[in-house]
């Protein structure tokens, strides 16, 4: 994972690359489909945009992540795909803003690794050769 930064306690809210990273390998793995080490695939994930207001009530953020799945054996690609989604926190969900713009970050990042799963699954299931036998991917 990479493209993400530190969240710094004095500005707004961000995405760390280790947040997303664990986000991401958690998602694989309830839908069993995390290697252990030495896995058949590499998935190379980078949060390239995270748009983000400054104030407001309510507030949508947007993320958009590339992400490239790669066969360990031979490096080559056998998906990629950059998936764009956003998540609206409103004054009902925290008063605070800085509390608000936190969940509507992480709204838009689970949202984002769902569509990617979704994606992922339907390019499996349209050319499976390509795939092979086991398609886990190691985050």
């Amino acid at each position: 994972m990479s493209g993400g930064t530190e969240t710094n306690p004095i500005l707004a809210s961000n995405i760390s690359d280790a947040d997303f990273a664990a986000a991401l390998r958690q998602s694989l793995s309830t839908h069993a489909m995390l290697a252990s080490a030495g896995g058949t695939f590499r998935l190379e994930a980078k949060l390239v945009e995270l748009e983000r207001p400054s104030i407001g009530f309510s507030f949508e953020v947007k993320a958009r992540v590339a992400y490239r799945l790669v066969r360990v054996a031979d490096g080559r690609e056998v998906f990629s795909t950059e998936i764009r989604s956003a998540h609206t926190a409103t004054f009902s969900d925290a008063a605070y803003g800085v509390e608000r713009l936190r969940i509507a970050n992480e709204g838009a990042a689970r949202e984002n690794v769902r569509q990617f799963l979704v994606a992922l699954v339907a390019a499996e299931k349209a050319n499976p050769e390509t795939f092979g036998p086991v398609s886990r991917p190691v985050a």
